[in-house]
């Protein structure tokens, strides 16, 4: 069990990664400062829809490079199916960090 929550807090943490470099390319991009409260759903969506194969890949290959021989592919594959199970609550939290993250960058 303990493996179990050590592999979760690894994805989010891998998860936040990847929408955070993804964040920061696009206000570079779009050569703003943050994104409007208004945009930030239709942000979260299309890093969720556009490409879920991506993600998932992105998930898996940092999680291989970092537990090596450790890696559980099954383990792995069961929290990834609950995570993309449920696309709203995971683009829900995505959006209130999103949120926090730039009222505290303020």
């Amino acid at each position: 069990m303990d493996d179990t929550r050590n592999i979760t807090n690894l994805i989010k943490d891998i998860i936040f990664y990847y929408v955070k470099y993804y964040y920061d390319k696009h206000l570079k991009d779009q050569n703003i400062e943050k994104i409007s409260d208004d945009e930030v759903n239709s942000f979260v969506d299309t890093l969720f829809n556009n490409n879920p194969g991506k993600f998932k890949k992105y998930i898996r290959d940092s999680l291989k490079k970092n537990q090596g021989d450790d890696y559980n592919s099954m383990v792995v594959e069961n929290i990834l199916l609950e995570i993309f199970d449920d696309m709203e609550f995971a683009k829900n939290r995505l959006i209130i960090e999103i949120n926090a993250f730039q009222s505290n960058k303020n």
